[in-house]
């Protein structure tokens, strides 16, 4: 798990007049090995196809397991859009012919009131109330919760939870145990919004590697500014 953090994504925040220090979008870094492509339904085939292509090229051992990881990546894709994100990532590996599977994403999303329309104000504490904490149980697959603030090193304090979690199946009665790690950064100044970045694993026999390589990932977010205005010289 302690494979370097290469890849360098950049995603839009979907903001719109320019002005000074305003956030154009977000930066996170996953490791070299782990698969990047567009999520969006029109395209999402293709470049979930070309990521397995170009990864088979580099492991051909790969090769016989193709099928699989392109239907674990669609998986993982339709996972992406039910929650409106903006980067989706993921590690897909066979080991003794086994998938081992990990997802992070990232969503931007802010407090409102549908009824009023009105928006909360982005503070930590209200967003580390979002998570209650749950004691771990006697055996190591039950659910458990650790809630905490976090600094990122370019990021600033974030709201973060991690565990266990019991995770409902989308459009589906079932659901599964995964290690979860969701961090939660409020975005800089007065913007209501907030980045939220989720990872998660089933591989309940690795829960804390797994939670050391979410956060070493997200310890790599940032926000993406633009350019102050400079003054033409008269």
């Amino acid at each position: 798990m302690s494979e370097p953090l290469e890849n360098n994504s950049i995603v839009s925040a979907g903001t719109s007049v320019a002005a000074a220090r305003e956030v154009l979008g977000l930066h996170i870094l996953v490791p070299s090995s782990w698969y990047e492509f567009d999520i969006h339904p029109a395209t999402v085939d293709t470049s979930i196809r070309e990521a397995v292509a170009a990864r088979i090229k580099e492991r051909p051992e790969l090769a016989e397991h193709r099928s699989t990881l392109k239907k674990m990546l669609r998986r993982a894709a339709a996972e992406a859009r039910e929650a409106n994100v903006v980067y989706a990532g993921s590690m897909m590996e066979i080991i003794d012919d086994e998938p081992m599977t990990a997802n992070l994403t990232v969503s931007v999303s802010q407090a409102e009131d549908k009824e009023t329309g009105t928006v909360a104000k982005t503070r930590l504490d209200t967003l580390l109330a979002t998570f209650n904490p749950i004691p771990r149980g006697p055996r190591p697959t039950d659910v458990w919760r650790r809630v905490s603030l976090v600094e990122l090193p370019d990021a600033g304090t974030a709201a973060r939870s991690e565990g266990i979690e019991e995770i409902e199946v989308p459009n589906d009665g079932r659901s599964y145990r995964a290690v979860m790690m969701q961090t939660l950064v409020p975005y800089p100044g007065n913007n209501p919004k907030v980045a939220v970045i989720s990872a998660s694993t089933p591989q309940l026999a690795l829960v804390e590697p797994m939670l050391e390589l979410f956060g070493a990932i997200t310890d790599t977010f940032s926000f993406v500014f633009a350019e102050p205005d400079r003054e033409t010289p008269s």
